[in-house]
């Protein structure tokens, strides 16, 4: 069973943006089902994990910032906590520390409060944009 269900309410409407969550998903399951199989998490891991939700971060941003979006500030600071953690989870790694399940759940948590919560209000947002440029208004 996958710690983060991948379904339709994790949807934003916007496709790429929905790719990368899907793929960050997996890769948490993943790894959620490595570390309850008995297997370590390993650097390897930590840095598929940052390379998929950077790539994320860094799309989303930036479309925010082309559309706009008057949250933007917020919403790069909630990646900014999450990318710090990672990274101490990476240093934690490399010094050898384990990670633990509190850990793991806490990267699912984050993820899963951040798509449904902070990225779907963005989601909102780009509909309105959609309907306005529709309807021939200028952003």
């Amino acid at each position: 069973m996958p710690i983060i269900e991948w379904n339709v309410t994790l949807l934003l409407g916007i496709p790429k943006i929905d790719k990368h969550h899907q793929q960050l998903v997996q890769v948490l399951n993943d790894t959620y089902h490595g570390f309850r199989d008995g297997i370590e998490i390993t650097l390897p891991v930590m840095e598929e994990i940052i390379t998929s939700s950077s790539r994320n971060f860094i799309f989303e941003e930036a479309l925010m910032a082309e559309t706009r979006y008057p949250k933007l500030a917020q919403h790069k600071n909630e990646h900014a906590i999450f990318s710090r953690r990672i990274q101490e989870l990476q240093n934690n790694l490399r010094q050898d520390r384990k990670i633990t399940i509190e850990l793991v759940w806490f990267l699912c948590n984050w993820v899963s409060h951040h798509i449904r919560e902070t990225d779907a209000e963005f989601g909102r947002f780009m509909d309105g944009v959609r309907m306005r440029k529709r309807a021939g208004e200028d952003l």
